[in-house]
């Protein structure tokens, strides 16, 4: 039996927390349908792949901001390095990068930095097939990633009650080769300082935002939410808050925005927009939905960002050196207006 219930999900096709979020009722629908052990989310796309209705309003615009931590690169040969910039911000300790293990792939630097004309200065993280391990132990996963943890500041910590945002820019290409069980690009996780699972544990990420090659429909953008773990240990199913064409946003520089509300009745929202002309990609609306897992007023929810993918399906995976761009990280806490 689950312990830990999603209190409201939008499930109509009028009213969808999917892929260009609300659906209108223009001409031409195609429907996608993403199931799960849980429930069906219906998202609508018209023919030419854009928003049938973009006038939703955003609960974004009525965030009151009362901190802001910004992390951004300086430029390649400038300034401090990629990992100070990242430690100063985010505190020693936040970077979770197979060189900063003694027994991982130590030869290489997997955070650097870079400069386009779009963004500026950004980071650049790094990920090599056969060399990178997760956290210096061999396994069927890697990791390179940066977090806030129990050692950052305050301001970038969510504690029961409170709303945070999380805003940054991001870029992949489309050559990048996915797996077929997951590749992680960004994770809102609890930090827990019992293993109570009376509230669901802090095993599983709350939220996802992956990557996965799909055999039978290729590539596949995914936000994932998880409920967390039963009472007696075992794991719940993921619920998809979206499953979408993963070519929807490769290629190009994103902005990509997160609300939540850490509280049992607490929110979620998201939306990835392209920088190029502002077209928004993705609008992810949920009011009302679990949003916590802690059992003690330490308790609290980090963000995640990097590249933390499966090699279960090694042979799918190219050989190349993949990376992954981002630019400005920004975190907030505020006040969600109604």
């Amino acid at each position: 039996m689950i312990t830990k219930h999603l209190v409201h999900l939008c499930l109509s096709a009028v009213c969808a927390s999917a892929l260009w979020g609300c659906g209108g009722s223009g001409d031409s629908l195609s429907t996608t349908t993403a199931t799960t052990q849980d429930q069906t989310i219906t998202s609508n796309t018209n023919e030419e792949g854009s928003p049938d209705d973009q006038s939703v309003t955003s609960p974004f615009n009525s965030f009151d901001s009362v901190s802001s931590v910004t992390l951004s690169a300086d430029g390649p040969n400038a300034g401090l390095s990629a990992y100070d910039l990242i430690e100063n911000v985010f505190a020693a300790g936040s970077i979770e990068a197979p060189d900063m293990y003694p027994t991982d792939h130590t030869e290489a630097v997997h955070i650097v930095e870079d400069s386009d004309n779009m963004v500026g200065p950004h980071f650049v993280f790094l990920a090599h097939k056969a060399l990178d391990f997760n956290k210096g132990v061999e396994s069927d996963r890697q990791r390179n990633e940066i977090k806030t943890y129990d050692k950052s500041p305050t301001a970038l910590k969510g504690y029961q009650g409170e709303t945070m945002q999380f805003s940054w820019k991001f870029k992949i290409s489309n050559e990048l080769e996915l797996s077929k069980k997951f590749s992680h690009f960004f994770q809102l996780k609890a930090k827990n300082f019992s293993q109570d699972n009376s509230n669901g544990n802090d095993d599983q990420p709350m939220i996802t935002l992956s990557g996965v090659d799909k055999d039978s429909t290729g590539n596949e953008l995914q936000v994932r939410y998880s409920k967390g773990f039963n009472a007696d240990g075992t794991s719940t199913s993921d619920i998809y808050l979206i499953k979408a064409d993963w070519s929807s946003i490769t290629d190009e520089w994103l902005n990509i925005t997160v609300q939540a509300t850490f509280a049992e009745e607490g929110a979620f929202y998201m939306q990835i927009s392209r920088m190029q002309d502002n077209a928004i990609l993705v609008d992810i609306n949920e009011p009302v939905i679990d949003m916590w897992r802690g059992v003690s007023s330490e308790d609290f929810v980090r963000p995640k960002w990097g590249i933390y993918r499966s090699l279960a399906d090694g042979d799918s995976l190219r050989s190349e050196e993949e990376q992954v761009r981002f630019a400005d990280f920004v975190v907030e806490k505020g006040t969600a207006g109604n």
